[in-house]
């Protein structure tokens, strides 16, 4: 049984991609999930003269935390056609702890699985197509993706409409299948 670490990229107390996550997570049957909330680990915006300072403990913990884990699904709100820059700066914080040439995410390569959804119609797949591109850089071996559009008409009442949710059991299986 495999080890799959579980977060969104939304710092926001009401995240819908963190409800992304949730259910995601929740359909995850073959291997042992755990989701993490990234709020929990604060970290200074990044920049060389801050670096200088020494490095936050929550980026080693969460490093650290990250190498326990053999598989990384991740739901990533898009901002402006990019990753949101809480996302981000956890990246780079990673990138700072590592030697050239090693993940960001631990210390081997994990399959990766990259989710978005959004109230608008794309769901957050220019973001998504961006971070399978980069992906490779940071560690991660893109096993699947999956964007939702249209959040606010598909998920009430805390889940989604029997198609959604169908669709995300079909893509939590494929990814289970290939780690």
């Amino acid at each position: 049984m495999k080890k799959i670490l579980a977060f969104s990229g939304s710092n926001h107390s009401q995240s819908i991609n963190q409800s992304l996550i949730n259910v995601a997570a929740s359909k995850v049957s073959k291997h042992e999930v755990t989701v993490l909330d990234l709020n929990d680990y604060p970290l200074p915006m990044y920049g060389l003269d801050v670096q200088a300072q020494g490095f936050p403990e929550s980026a080693t913990k969460l490093r650290e935390l990250m190498s326990g884990y053999d598989a990384l699904i991740i739901a990533s709100p898009e901002h402006n056609g990019s990753m949101p820059a809480f996302l981000k700066n956890v990246i780079d914080w990673l990138s700072r702890l590592t030697t050239p040439g090693n993940p960001f995410f631990g210390d081997t390569v994990k399959p990766v699985l990259l989710m978005s959804t959004s109230p608008g119609p794309t769901g957050g797949a220019t973001n998504i197509k961006t971070m399978a591109e980069l992906m490779p850089w940071w560690g991660g071996e893109v096993k699947g993706t999956y964007s939702l559009g249209g959040f606010f008409d598909k998920y009430t009442d805390g889940q989604f409409d029997q198609e959604t949710d169908r669709a995300i059991s079909d893509v939590i299986n494929t990814f289970e299948a290939t780690i």
